[in-house]
């Protein structure tokens, strides 16, 4: 089968990796800062789509074209002429299928961002499953000045990846802030220098897709399924079903015999 091979106008469609197991998608519209225009949320959407079903992808990268902007959120224009019909497409169909997208499909994403990343940017960023800042990063939920709220779970995300109240504090004002809050707080895994941050993501890939395939599929589907649950013991099940899957694979027979034969395994997805 034809390896799929689009040709968008604001998404930049990358396969890099040893067998092209690692899919680089960088929002591609530098003179609007990367914002969510209607044609770069149709792409993304498709190019999503397709990552979600292919088995050959091991590992997404999300980023923005630039040292400016990763993602400053919604295209104002498109926003301001928004009845509730279009709003209902734009906020909940769309958004709501790119955050799943991103969200549960089962393998790893992980944002690289440089500049800003205010809005809808913080709400991709917030889907993804590490965030990678260099020092010139800034992150906000903005919307609030234009008398609306995130509409792309940014209130929901947000409050449950960094502390309520710290969480309130910035939906409430619109505050930015930067790397470094950022980190503290919680809400970025790393920051890099500039320079460096796209071959810090690089090697965190290597270490992901050194890894058995399924079985990073299932940890992203257990932490995503039962980080929720009420009960512990609803959470056990998800991840007691996973595991008597994985142990009739390939991969976890291979895994148990390299460690006993004392050699490096070679993990084929099966």
């Amino acid at each position: 089968m034809a390896q799929y091979q689009p040709e968008f106008k604001q998404i930049l469609y990358e396969r890099k990796g040893k067998n092209e197991e690692v899919l680089w998608l960088t929002l591609n519209n530098p003179k609007m800062f990367n914002s969510l225009t209607e044609t770069l949320q149709v792409e993304l959407t498709e190019a999503l789509e397709n990552a979600a079903t292919d088995n050959s992808i091991r590992c997404i990268v999300l980023t923005g074209a630039g040292d400016d902007a990763f993602c400053s959120g919604g295209d104002i224009g498109l926003l301001n002429k928004m009845n509730n019909a279009d709003g209902y497409d734009y906020m909940y169909q769309r958004g709501n299928h790119i955050q799943k997208l991103l969200t549960y499909m089962d393998k790893p994403v992980i944002a690289a961002i440089k500049g800003h990343c205010y809005a809808g940017g913080v709400e991709l960023a917030l889907c993804c499953d590490y965030i990678y800042a260099s020092p010139t990063a800034k992150f906000g939920l903005l919307e609030i000045n234009l008398g609306i709220l995130a509409g792309w779970g940014g209130t929901i995300r947000l409050p449950r990846k960094i502390a309520v109240n710290r969480a309130k504090e910035m939906i409430y004002t619109g505050e930015i802030i930067d790397a470094e809050e950022a980190y503290r707080i919680g809400l970025v895994n790393k920051i890099v220098p500039t320079e460096e941050l796209l071959a810090a993501v690089e090697k965190t890939v290597k270490a992901i897709i050194s890894k058995p395939p399924l079985a990073v599929r299932a940890a992203k589907t257990i932490i995503n399924d039962s980080i929720t649950c009420d009960s512990i013991e609803a959470a056990q099940t998800i991840e007691r079903g996973m595991i008597m899957w994985l142990v009739n694979t390939e991969d976890f027979k291979e895994g148990t015999s390299a460690f006993l034969e004392k050699r490096k395994p070679e993990f084929k997805g099966k």
